[in-house]
């Protein structure tokens, strides 16, 4: 065997060589699932699933079917997605615009000041302002001109059409001082925004009015052709952003309307969701939840919070601040 080894080429042996590594890979490898074929219970085949993972499986397909129950049997349920408001009872659905113009023009001409501070805010300092920036700058000033000119046209009153004109003018004039400049220090942006606070919550005040007037009309229309007993099963879901979520208007204006402390049993807000259905689907998780929690703990909003929370809130101190 030596002398038909020492015979063949360099080449001739690395190939040998190469076989026979593979052969005993493949060897040990054959060896390793017999030994775990033998150790494994005759009860469990091979390639079976975990019977814990079996197991929690069947109870996540158990409160999926809870959840459709929980949708099947709801009461009629209003949703609120941006200026619409939603209608739904069983497959019965009907869609309303229900925000105001005066809504969207006093919020429009309140976000001019922000814009201006957001522009800015990145380049506040000594250094001149580049072209670009200026460019930026100028072209903005060129919207203002044009939006003050069709201020009237937006169902605002004489008291509000002025403060609008006021709020643009007062914008231009600091604009152009700062394009003039080609600067924009600090404390310059700040007394201008302080000094646009006030305007600016005078016409957030009047547009949530605005919006819920508006809204309390729609509710209200739908209340009257309600029963007693569609009323009280009703429930609410907001789809909206994470910010701004706490102390929603929409949240208080339905939390006061029911008798709730908020969300909770009859009120979900579907954090960045913008899709109906999915939408839905988290109010059924809530109404499940809900009532796990009163089985449970007798506390309806157990499940609305992490179940580990307590257990963590004991750990953490013995964990983290004990001596290292």
């Amino acid at each position: 065997m030596l002398s038909r080894w020492t015979g063949r080429s360099t080449g001739d042996r690395r190939a040998i060589l190469a076989v026979a590594v593979l052969v005993a890979l493949a060897c040990a490898a054959i060896a390793e699932v017999r030994s775990v074929t033998a150790t494994r219970p005759a009860t469990e085949p091979a390639g079976a699933a975990d019977p814990l993972e079996t197991l929690n499986d069947a109870f996540r397909a158990a409160y999926r079917r809870a959840k459709e129950a929980a949708l099947a049997r709801s009461g009629p349920v209003i949703l609120a997605e941006g200026d619409n408001l939603v209608l739904k009872q069983g497959d019965w659905r009907v869609e309303v615009h229900y925000v105001p113009a005066v809504y969207h023009a006093l919020k429009a001409v309140a976000h001019i000041p922000l814009a201006l501070d957001v522009m800015l805010a990145r380049h506040a300092g000594e250094d001149p302002l580049d072209d670009a920036v200026l460019g930026e700058l100028r072209e903005y000033r060129g919207l203002l001109a044009a939006a003050e000119a069709t201020i009237a046209a937006h169902g605002l009153d004489p008291e509000q059409v002025e403060r609008q004109r006021k709020i643009i003018a007062a914008c231009v004039g600091f604009l152009d001082s700062v394009v003039a400049a080609r600067r924009c220090a600090r404390e310059d942006r700040l007394a201008f925004t302080r000094r646009m606070t006030p305007s600016v919550m005078a016409n957030v005040a009047e547009a949530a009015r605005s919006e819920l007037d508006a809204l309390h009309r729609q509710v209200s229309s739908w209340r009257s052709q309600m029963t007693a007993e569609e009323w009280k099963t009703l429930s609410v879901v907001i789809l909206g952003s994470a910010l701004p979520r706490k102390e929603n208007l929409t949240v208080q204006y339905f939390a006061r309307l029911l008798g709730e402390p908020g969300e909770g049993r009859r009120i979900t807000f579907a954090e960045s969701i913008r899709d109906e259905p999915k939408a839905l689907d988290l109010m059924a998780t809530r109404t499940v939840d809900t009532a796990i929690g009163v089985d449970f703990f007798n506390d309806p909003l157990r499940m609305h919070r992490d179940l580990l929370a307590d257990a963590a809130k004991e750990y953490l101190p013995l964990l983290l601040d004990r001596p290292q």
